[in-house]
């Protein structure tokens, strides 16, 4: 009992962090050879910390527009341009998309370093990104050397239709980073979240 009240590692509780690992693996959203994960306090401190880490101030991080309010502000502190991506009904506009990630690789602008995406049951809206457009955000990422950060809160939600696979779960080429929380299916006051990425990137987280 008395580890309870002692420092732990910074990278979360072990057995959890394997258990977390074991369960994105079985998803595919884990490879063990390049990805690591580490325990957060909420989903919100990963995100902030995935924007520390790959965005100097006056880079751009694109996301959905609108987008959760909690994140967007966390960016903000980092002093990012944010760049809203109009968000349909079944994702965000690819064109805009495409537009914003192209515009620092041809005009000598600030570049677009990281995408911030809620594919699943997005917040504010509750629209879902489909499995077409899953695919094709994630190869204009990969066309244009643009992290993806995907929030995925609400994915064990679902009570109705077949679960989309996760940008994650595509990811062959170390893209994406993987924010989830256990705030939605357990309780929000308990601030216990975790994120999994490329293991260069957790270091520096």
């Amino acid at each position: 009992p008395i580890g309870a009240l002692q420092y732990s590692l910074t990278e979360g509780y072990t057995p959890l962090r394997d258990l977390l690992k074991k369960e994105l693996e079985k998803k595919g959203e884990f490879d063990p050879e390049r990805d690591d994960l580490i325990i957060t306090s909420g989903a919100q401190q990963a995100n902030e910390l995935a924007c520390k880490v790959l965005c100097d101030p006056g880079d751009i991080l694109c996301c959905e527009a609108p987008s959760f309010i909690g994140s967007l502000n966390a960016f903000k502190s980092y002093n990012v341009e944010l760049k809203g991506i109009t968000l349909h009904e079944d994702g965000v506009d690819l064109k805009e998309l495409e537009e914003a990630f192209a515009t620092g690789k041809v005009k000598k602008n600030p570049e677009a370093k990281l995408l911030y995406t809620i594919p699943s049951f997005q917040n504010p809206t509750g629209i879902t990104t489909s499995l077409e457009k899953r695919k094709a955000i994630y190869e204009l990422a990969k066309k244009y050397s643009v992290m993806i950060l995907e929030d995925n809160p609400y994915g064990d939600l679902r009570i109705k239709g077949e679960a989309i696979p996760s940008i994650k779960s595509m990811d062959k080429d170390g893209l994406v980073m993987y924010s989830r929380t256990f705030s939605k299916i357990l309780a929000p006051g308990i601030r216990v979240g975790y994120i999994s990425a490329p293991k260069e990137i957790i270091g520096k987280i």
